[in-house]
């Protein structure tokens, strides 16, 4: 585990493979939960007060579900939650410090937003699913139709993810040059995007879907300080 601040008010925690799997697929739930917690603590936050983004495949037609976390509804997105319980979601955004969230992550983007002028925090899980629905862009226009927020203003920090993976539903872009385009084309400035060019692919610190890892996932998780 690593942790590092970005921007200057966003610390993020990234697990890897040998931090243990960071999502229920089988086995002891109450480890992979442990697992989550000891990120968590990695940025200085119990696990009640970590939001977790769990999405899932199966039964669905829309990947672009965003929503807030307040104080108030808190407990219902809580990494001591079992994850069956837990809320489905593509994305999560909080104006509150001191709370985190917490994204699990295997070949997908996971986006860090942060809003520079009124200094509140999201995290979006950007798959091939949620790219194919132009999720990188509609989540900017979540952040702007609710809270406001000037894309110019806005600063992403990208996990790492496969980056030279094939998005056949549109044109084969790679999923960076999907995510990235969608970005721009809200009006995110590129010195505004920190993207570490980490493949998970190619890594071996890291859980790849494309690479056989199949139930293991690596997270990644960030608060406002």
């Amino acid at each position: 585990m690593k942790k590092q601040i970005v921007f200057d008010r966003v610390e993020v925690g990234i697990s890897d493979i040998n931090d243990g799997k960071m999502r229920f697929f089988d086995g002891n739930e109450n480890e992979i939960m442990g697992n989550q917690a000891k990120l968590g603590e990695l940025i200085g936050l119990e696990n009640t007060r970590i939001a977790r983004i769990r999405t899932i495949y199966g039964g669905r037609n829309s990947f672009t579900d965003y929503k807030e976390i307040t104080e108030e509804n808190l407990a219902e997105y809580a990494i001591n939650n079992p994850e069956s319980v837990i809320p489905i979601s593509d994305g999560l955004v909080t104006k509150c410090s001191g709370i985190g969230i917490l994204l699990p992550l295997a070949d997908c983007l996971g986006a860090v937003v942060y809003d520079t002028r009124q200094g509140f925090l999201g995290i979006l899980h950007a798959g091939r699913h949620n790219i194919e629905q132009y999720g990188p862009r509609k989540y900017i226009e979540f952040l702007k139709e609710n809270y406001g927020s000037q894309p110019e203003e806005l600063k992403i920090y990208c996990s790492p993810y496969a980056i030279n993976y094939q998005i056949e539903a549109l044109s084969n872009m790679t999923m960076t040059e999907a995510a990235m385009r969608q970005f721009f084309e809200t009006g995110i400035l590129p010195e505004n995007i920190i993207d570490n060019r980490v493949d998970t692919v190619t890594d071996a610190n890291y859980p790849s879907n494309s690479a056989g890892d199949i139930d293991k996932r690596f997270a990644i998780v960030a608060k406002l300080i």
